[in-house]
């Protein structure tokens, strides 16, 4: 093939054009209109043109050419050609079609014709550049089959145009809407069952910004179709906050708690738990116990759920869906129904309720002399809030657990000074907690750092790193959660108050936690050894490490290998990462609601990290964050005083103003 030559070949069914440069061994050098070098095998040439071509004008010639070839295309009557052709035999290559036609076969002819093949598949079936025509049943199958695809297009557009108008109209302007239109969105929404409908809302909210389940919520609020009272975040994550009638059934069947003679009895002991007021899923409870030597026996007890639920039953797979209890500022969506949740399994006063016990025996020098994991029952005689549980301990108020609660406290703090010498790391930071109950919004900031919080934080984390110290010592298959040493040694064995500059910018080098199946140190909290198992009645993670050590204890058979654990603790771990950007994203919602309402109110607020459009700031004591546009020159840790300018609760964007 000579240089110069100018030629077609086919790129993805469309013919492209290209001037020869060299031609060697079957290979061809080419050069594009766009000036890019290519190499063809000569079998990909389809069209070899009787014009030539320089380089410089390679692409005003191919410009020339193509306005020729699509002139002759658009005479070309493939119904025509496809008649004839069936008369003349069965299959065709392009010259060979084209002589049929044209009565020649030029090289503008063949690419005129094979535009028009490739632009219309209806009467010819092609392989490569053989061309073959269809029958007439074939024919009259295609042309149905297009009229119903031309039809679902013109039922897809219709169907986009109502959702856009629903979405953009007015409140008294909004389309009527086919009932299952707004079952298919309902269906999405609740049960995450995908349509077409669904695959058209999802172009129309991209279009918008939103996601698919947004514009869905939108269009059932709007539609009256959901009550604009409903919980919006539940219905975005997919959570429904009722139970299928099945596991609520299944709840309702379950017996209580009978005493049994295999367990450790602590009844006669006034057990008691520490909680906030709103808590109804009591998964831990205390015991403290003096010993006629001196010392105490001290019980940290634990909601024993697998007595209830048995792995793989429908409150166990239902459990399993959810994850965990969701805490929402409109009320908690819980991982079991309340029969169980908040009655049978909840350890709640002046019932009998099996336990898994963790027992620490304390000597009269305050020095742990033994530790012990039994199945235990306890009843429960006192329900106390955090802050009841702190003025007790501050002296000003009077209780018969007085005495108990110092002893708790004391040790406690012990025992997270040892854990700071082991290199853990513990910021105290505080938890905004929005609550909205009608038209009422309520923003309350958590000190994680009150006597009552530490010495219960400090407390579960030794039945946590207990239970792994055992599971590890009796081989059982476990899931450890590990965390690996900060990278700025200095971070180790400090306790730090929140600062938000600090947490931006140094905490940086901190390691996430991983699940391990071999116990490994857990740097953060100065531990060799960790597992959670204190909240089984809320997180399902919890549950299944707990199911595990429960039945080593009765000498069962364990409900898991280490590869199942590890399947069930992945899964559970992703549904928490989904719960924790909910409640982020509701709180935060909720919380700028809240401000939209005090827009004159002013407030302190610290200069976090510089921004293109201003400085990111942090609003104390709620620990909201938002933009503060301003040309003064500002410092991380500076504090000054702002109101808000803009706030979009949808959106999650709060903008502020120096007062």
């Amino acid at each position: 093939m000579k240089p110069g030559t100018l030629v077609e070949y086919l790129e993805n069914d469309r013919p492209q054009f290209a001037l020869v440069i060299a031609s060697r061994d079957g290979t061809v050098q080419a050069l594009t209109p766009t000036g890019r070098r290519i190499r063809l095998s000569a079998r990909r040439i389809a069209i070899c043109h009787e014009r030539t071509a320089t380089a410089d004008a390679l692409a005003e010639v191919v410009r020339m050419l193509e306005a020729e070839i699509d002139a002759l295309q658009a005479e070309i009557d493939l119904t025509l050609l496809w008649e004839t052709a069936r008369e003349e035999g069965d299959t065709f290559d392009l010259p060979s079609l084209a002589h049929l036609y044209f009565g020649e076969a030029s090289a503008l002819e063949q690419a005129a014709l094979l535009r028009a093949l490739l632009a219309d598949t209806l009467y010819f079936g092609r392989r490569g550049l053989t061309f073959t025509p269809r029958t007439p049943e074939q024919v009259e199958s295609l042309q149905t089959a297009e009229r119903r695809r031309q039809e679902r297009e013109a039922e897809r557009q219709a169907l986009r145009a109502r959702l856009e108008q629903l979405l953009d109209a007015e409140a008294g302007e909004l389309p009527e809407v086919p009932a299952q239109v707004l079952d298919a969105l309902e269906a999405y929404l609740r049960q995450k069952q995908r349509s077409d409908v669904t695959q058209v809302l999802a172009e129309v909210a991209r279009d918008r910004g939103m996601t698919t389940r947004e514009a869905a919520l939108e269009i059932l609020l709007r539609t009256g179709r959901l009550d604009a009272s409903a919980d919006t975040f539940a219905l975005l994550a997919g959570i429904e906050p009722t139970f299928p009638p099945e596991v609520l059934a299944a709840a309702d069947t379950l017996a209580p708690f009978a005493p049994a003679d295999d367990r450790t009895d602590f009844t006669h002991l006034p057990a008691f738990h520490i909680d906030d007021a709103s808590t109804r899923e009591i998964d831990d409870a205390f015991t403290v116990e003096p010993l006629p030597e001196g010392g105490w026996r001290i019980g940290i007890h634990l909601a024993d759920v697998p007595y209830f639920v048995t792995s793989g039953d429908v409150l166990d797979q239902e459990a399993q869906r959810r994850g965990l209890t969701r805490y929402l500022p409109t009320g908690a969506i819980p991982m079991f129904p309340e029969r169980l949740s908040h009655d049978l399994a909840s350890l709640c006063p002046d019932t009998v309720r099996p336990t898994l016990s963790v027992v620490v025996t304390v000597d009269a020098q305050e020095r742990i002399q033994d530790i012990q994991l039994i199945r235990g029952q306890i009843r429960v005689a006192h329900g106390l809030t955090y802050e009841t549980a702190d003025a007790i301990l501050a002296g000003e108020v009077s209780h018969e657990l007085a005495a108990a609660l110092q002893v708790l406290a004391r040790l406690s703090q012990q025992l997270t000074e040892t854990r700071l010498a082991q290199g853990a790391l513990l910021i105290r930071r505080p938890e905004l907690k929005v609550q909205v109950s009608g038209d009422t919004i309520t923003l309350k900031v958590i000190d994680p750092d009150t006597p009552a919080r530490r010495m219960v934080s400090e407390w579960m984390i030794l039945a946590n790193a207990e239970a792994a110290r055992w599971a590890a010592e009796n081989e059982l298959p476990m899931i450890y959660r590990v965390q690996d040493p900060p990278d700025d040694p200095e971070l180790q064995g400090k306790k730090l108050d929140y600062d938000p500059v600090l947490l931006a910018t140094r905490l940086r080098g901190l390691r996430r936690t991983r699940l391990s199946t071999h116990p490994q140190p857990h740097a953060g909290l100065g531990l060799e050894a960790y597992v959670q198992i204190t909240s089984p009645i809320r997180r399902y993670a919890d549950l299944a490490l707990q199911r595990q050590i429960v039945a080593a204890l009765s000498d069962a058979p364990l409900p898991y290998d280490t590869t199942r654990l590890f399947e069930v603790l992945a899964t559970a771990e992703a549904a928490e990462r989904e719960a924790r950007t909910l409640e982020q994203q509701a709180t935060r919602y909720w919380a700028l609601v809240w401000l939209e309402r005090h827009m004159a109110q002013t407030f302190e607020a610290v200069v976090v990290a510089r921004r293109p459009a201003g400085y990111l700031v942090e609003l104390q004591p709620y620990g909201l964050r938002g933009l503060l546009a301003t040309a003064d020159a500002l410092a991380p840790g500076d504090r000054l005083i702002v109101r808000p300018e803009a706030v979009d609760p949808r959106r999650g964007r709060l903008r502020l103003q120096r007062a």
